[in-house]
């Protein structure tokens, strides 16, 4: 007797559960059914799976070693499903994409746009957070692509120089302020800032932690529309991306200060897995990208 992918499914539904009736459920089928694909196995085999005793069953030593290498098998006729129906058509699919705020709300939007009018059929999810919050998303296998402008440490990633973007110091109009102020003068103003765990906060505490007040904050605020319609209101200075204060600075409700001989920007990088597999709309949206990054 030749066994099945479905007996290998039904022996593994079983020992996840360590019960029939539940696998039964599970796999939208009669218990005796299970149980007879069960036997069959252990008749192809002939060693027992399961120890039966009631009301519960466990795996004999056998069954423990068939699980283990049962799980690997179905795990990647999975993943050759999954690599055929993408090949079945190029250019659909679902691809989700991390981005930290400046990224996600003002570069990603227009590319995604761009990349939808050439590829209607794939659908992109950007889920949009702060560095830390990318990073977790690649290392746990929740996105496909992440823009960040931090290269990742954990996990085997491949990480691409993708566009830089100037930091500027924004400020209200209200407040009495020269054009230009040196670092020493930016920690002593009232300071809003982003939340823990942005890479705009890490850069600007490097920069100001050396001196009297620099780490001090009236307020704190998750993202950057925050950040500056705060700025805008009058609670203090801060440092954000140049592209995300722009509504605000074409508005006239925020202006910049310069800081003299200090160059500040971010580095974007563009980042994948090195380990898993990049289907087909996946490796398309990741050319769209570098056709179209900005710099």
């Amino acid at each position: 007797m030749n066994i099945t992918l479905q007996q290998l499914e039904f022996f593994r539904t079983v020992a996840r559960h360590l019960s029939f009736s539940n696998a039964a459920k599970e796999l939208y089928t009669s218990q005796p059914y299970v149980s007879n694909q069960i036997r069959r196995l252990e008749d192809h085999y002939g060693v027992p799976l399961f120890v039966r005793s009631h009301p519960r069953i466990s795996l004999t030593e056998a069954g423990q070693a068939l699980y283990e290498r049962i799980e690997r098998i179905l795990d990647d006729v999975g993943e050759l499903e999954h690599v055929v129906q993408q090949f079945q058509g190029l250019h659909r699919g679902t691809i989700t994409l991390a981005a930290t705020a400046s990224a996600g709300n003002h570069v990603i939007p227009d590319m995604i746009a761009s990349f939808k009018r050439e590829y209607p059929d794939i659908v992109v999810r950007a889920r949009v957070g702060n560095t830390e919050d990318v990073q977790e998303w690649l290392g746990l296998d929740e996105a496909e692509i992440g823009v960040t402008p931090q290269q990742p440490q954990n996990g085997p990633m491949i990480c691409e120089p993708f566009y830089t973007e100037a930091l500027v110091v924004i400020a209200p109009v209200a407040m009495d302020l020269p054009e230009s102020v040196s670092v020493a003068e930016l920690a002593a103003l009232p300071k809003v800032i982003r939340e823990d765990g942005s890479l705009t906060l890490t850069k600007m505490n490097r920069l100001l932690e050396d001196y009297p007040y620099g780490t001090d904050f009236v307020a704190q605020f998750g993202g950057t529309t925050a950040v500056n319609e705060a700025v805008a209101a009058g609670l203090g200075v801060s440092i954000v991306p140049e592209r995300s204060a722009k509504p605000w600075l074409d508005a006239g409700s925020v202006r910049t200060v310069t800081l003299p001989d200090v160059a500040m920007d971010h580095s974007f990088y563009l980042v994948y897995s090195q380990q898993r597999y990049i289907t087909p709309a996946t490796r398309t949206l990741i050319e769209h990208l570098r056709r179209n990054a900005h710099s």
